[in-house]
């Protein structure tokens, strides 16, 4: 059994409330997880909000605008009853209570807004940052930024996968990020270990059975992202376990 614990990272949605609501998100802080994730997206006027999917709506309208019950429910139904959360709403949540926010960019033009409404406010040791982030890392060094490696890779030989491994890790230290955040899919042992060894943390997403979970807890990897965040806390329970 590898020592390292993971952290649990809420993905959004893992309780009762529609994703990327205000009310999702305090689901997230009270399930105890040490991360709680978003989606973030930008409005016309360049207000980062919690969405998932891409609208023309979002060229279309300003926040205030496009927070109108008419125009929000396009986006989805559930904005029936719940407003358009926008990112600084969910960062001045946070408080003093310690959780950290990973901030999922959905577009290459929200990240800009995005990290400096982190920074003004003063937050940058509390957000990490994946998805879209091509050239986040070197230009807001204060913040932890994770490259997501590729998904949609051919495995049927060893070597292509040792190839995989060595070129993201390769990829992610060049361009300067903090860590890889990886698809569970195409997590294993050799990349968990190269990447430590290459001083890159290691995070998988999104991990809602308790089977999967044990296997990345064994791997050493730094952080699970799920759904299931109850499931996750029993295996790293049962694991502490074992390891004492």
């Amino acid at each position: 059994m590898h020592a390292n614990v993971p952290k649990i990272a809420a993905h959004t949605g893992c309780g009762q409330a529609p994703d990327n609501t205000v009310a999702s998100f305090e689901e997230g802080i009270a399930s105890g997880a040490a991360i709680v994730e978003v989606d973030i997206r930008l409005t016309k006027d360049r207000v980062a909000v919690l969405l998932h999917d891409d609208s023309p709506l979002l060229q279309q309208y300003s926040y205030e605008e496009l927070n109108q019950l008419e125009q929000r429910v396009q986006l989805h139904p559930s904005y029936q009853d719940y407003e358009l959360a926008r990112l600084e709403d969910v960062l001045r949540l946070t408080g003093g209570d310690g959780v950290q926010l990973n901030l999922d960019m959905k577009s290459q033009d929200a990240i800009d807004p995005a990290l400096q409404l982190v920074l003004s406010l003063g937050m940058a040791d509390r957000v990490f940052v994946t998805g879209c982030s091509e050239g986040t890392a070197k230009r807001y060094e204060s913040i932890r930024v994770l490259y997501n490696a590729p998904i949609t890779v051919d495995f049927s030989a060893e070597s292509s996968y040792t190839q995989y491994a060595r070129t993201v890790c390769q990829t992610a230290l060049e361009l300067g990020y903090y860590g890889l955040n990886l698809n569970a899919s195409t997590c294993r042992q050799e990349l968990v270990e190269l990447a430590h060894a290459s001083g890159l943390v290691v995070w998988v997403y999104t991990v809602n059975e308790a089977a999967a979970m044990e296997k990345l807890v064994r791997m050493g990897v730094d952080a699970i992202t799920t759904r299931e965040v109850q499931t996750l806390a029993g295996v790293l329970q049962l694991a502490g376990e074992r390891i004492s």
